[in-house]
């Protein structure tokens, strides 16, 4: 019972949600829909989703994705040649029982003066959800990190909180999340790059998280070698298949060697030559 009032309260939050417009509710309520409760995630196909949202163009469906993960209301773990794993994370809003509220209404008198609590703090509703928004990035991020088990680490300490405030302000929670999994992939690989940083070096550093964006160096080297390995691969399996035959239909050039005459020496004519 408590798994599916917890379940109903997420749905309801997504429903009441002011960020998000009713498209991107639909994709969210679809993706929740799919969810495993006991891997975390959702993985249905991307045809299965254009299919019940509707959605026909791969642009329109990869823009809501975007918005989802940019609101932090979504975490997309992708991989080659597998199927997406999708993490949804909503908030979910402890408010008051009705039956624990009185039943009477109590109102001041027409000459009560309602006062502040003195040294209530009273901020904004916007800043109060930008700091949501932000702080749910930070988990995301952080959260994600963790999944790859490169150096898993128990806590978003302030450490952490800060370089990820830091390296946002100059990439995506998208572009993050993209280099974390070049550089996971990079370390799984035969790849000569195999030193593993905590999370707060690799945002930090000079020769980090920046060598494994879209353009960086890192990156780039490794799909060089990924490149140079795919064709050394081929390489070696055209000799096994050819036998050691490159050029095309070389097979079939015969080369001709041209005759010579040899002449036969007697015995008598050897020794006159001086040759026994």
């Amino acid at each position: 019972m408590a798994d599916e009032k917890k379940r109903w309260e997420e749905f309801n939050s997504i429903i009441d949600s002011l960020e998000l417009d009713i498209k991107e509710k639909g994709l969210l309520l679809i993706i929740f829909r799919y969810i495993n409760y006991k891997t975390g995630y959702a993985d249905p196909s991307r045809t299965l989703i254009k299919k019940l949202t509707g959605i026909k163009h791969n642009n329109t469906l990869d823009n809501l994705f975007d918005s989802l993960i940019n609101k932090g209301f979504l975490i997309r773990e992708s991989g080659k040649g597998k199927r997406s794993k999708y993490f949804i994370k909503v908030d979910i809003k402890n408010e008051p029982s009705l039956i624990n509220m009185p039943s009477a209404k109590v109102e001041p008198g027409v000459d009560a003066e309602i006062e502040p609590v003195v040294g209530a703090k009273v901020e904004p509703q916007k800043e109060n959800k930008k700091k949501i928004k932000e702080n749910n990035i930070y988990s995301h991020i952080f959260e994600y990190w963790n999944s790859k088990k490169i150096i898993v680490h128990k806590s978003l300490t302030k450490d952490i909180e800060k370089a990820i405030e830091k390296v946002l302000k100059k990439y995506s929670e998208i572009e993050i999340v993209q280099a974390i999994d070049t550089y996971s992939e990079i370390l799984e690989s035969g790849f000569y790059f195999n030193y593993r940083w905590s999370l707060v070096d690799f945002l930090n550093r000079k020769n980090g998280i920046s060598t494994f964006m879209e353009d960086g160096s890192n990156k780039a080297n490794y799909e060089s070698w990924k490149k140079e390995r795919e064709h050394n691969g081929n390489t070696n399996r055209s000799t096994k298949r050819d036998r050691g035959v490159f050029n095309k239909n070389s097979e079939d050039i015969k080369i001709e060697l041209p005759e010579r005459e040899f002449k036969h020496y007697t015995n008598e004519e050897l020794a006159e030559l001086g040759i026994d």
